[in-house]
């Protein structure tokens, strides 16, 4: 049985050929546009996509690969912030293994050393990668096929819906592209008042590639009274499933639960879009009783599980790079890919 053949191609066919596999949910995530805008926040990071194909069966894989400092010719590879991982279609049961080592033999020729993946936890990708696979933490969504989905509010949730309908919170959505230095500058505000990590720094470059993407939509929550903005999510819509991605408030929308009435007005416009799933993420932690977690629960009692995986594809070159980065790997050797944030 000879082996499958491995190719490295361009966002625009990656996309065409995940379209021709026609999953039933495709995040919009793991599309071109979402790798390439993801890319810009360190120039460093090369947006690459490997196909591996074998007749009928295939194998994708999107990642970010980035020269290791200080070790020219050799690299490491990551998914985006948030989810990447492989797409398949496989013929037989045969192609998965053959395509994980075709894959792996190739990543190590071109000089990669470790790669760390992030899959999404609604498509369970994990089942399509050969390398170690980890759960992380558990993650919530929304079923938009169930007519009725609101009656599962955590009650807590009501009484905040309730307060904003009568302070009369208006939501309206629009195309990212409209708004991307105004979004822009409030999500990073919101940020810095947070005390967030700087990795979150978003910046109007990466929304304005973002906004590229066909699925890339802003709403917006604003008073009775004016137009300052309250809360703001941007949401990606991929095919039968929008993600909710990004979002913000401010003291005032706080404290007329804004963000609340804001996703529960989103997951009502993507239901009208007939979007199946309204997938809403996890904790900023892996802790059960992370606040962002806690906000998140309140829409639904359905959970998935996140889970992130990594291979080795040069051992002894990467036990090269503990040397190396020595420090770094004392300080963080749970982490794969040791010596930089990914």
């Amino acid at each position: 049985m000879t082996a499958p053949r491995v190719e490295r191609i361009d966002g625009a066919e990656a996309d065409a050929r995940a379209a021709q596999m026609g999953p039933p949910l495709w995040p919009g995530t793991l599309h071109r546009d979402y790798l390439e805008a993801d890319a810009l926040r360190d120039p460093a990071l090369e947006p690459i996509w490997v196909a591996v194909h074998d007749g009928p069966s295939l194998w994708i894989h999107g990642l970010h690969r980035r020269c290791i400092e200080g070790c020219a010719g050799l690299f490491d590879a990551s998914a985006p912030y948030g989810y990447g991982g492989p797409l398949c279609r496989a013929a037989d049961a045969d192609f998965l293994p053959r395509a994980w080592r075709a894959y792996a033999e190739w990543m190590s020729e071109q000089g990669v050393v470790v790669e760390y993946v992030r899959f999404h936890p609604l498509l369970s990708n994990e089942r399509w990668y050969g390398g170690r696979v980890n759960a992380n933490r558990p993650v919530v969504w929304v079923d938009l096929g169930d007519a009725d989905f609101a009656r599962y509010y955590a009650p807590r949730l009501r009484s905040t819906l309730n307060k904003a309908a009568r302070l009369g919170l208006r939501y309206e959505e629009q195309a990212l592209a409209t708004a991307v230095p105004a979004f822009g500058a409030y999500y990073r505000r919101a940020m810095r008042e947070m005390g967030a990590d700087p990795f979150f720094d978003f910046s109007d470059d990466y929304f304005a590639r973002l906004a590229q993407h066909p699925g890339a939509r802003l709403g917006v929550c604003r008073g009775s009274g004016g137009d300052a903005w309250l809360a703001a999510c941007l949401m990606l819509d991929g095919a039968g499933m929008t993600e909710y991605h990004l979002a913000a408030t401010c003291a005032e929308g706080r404290r007329a639960g804004a963000s609340s009435h804001a996703l529960h007005q989103a997951a009502l416009a993507a239901r009208g879009r007939g979007q199946r799933v309204l997938y809403l993420g996890g904790g900023s932690d892996t802790r059960p009783d992370n606040p962002l977690l806690f906000f998140k629960a309140s829409f639904s009692p359905l959970r998935a599980t996140y889970h992130t995986g990594f291979q080795v594809f040069d051992p002894e070159r990467y036990d090269a790079l503990k040397r190396h980065f020595a420090p770094a790997w004392a300080a963080h050797p749970e982490r794969p890919i040791f010596y930089r944030k990914v």
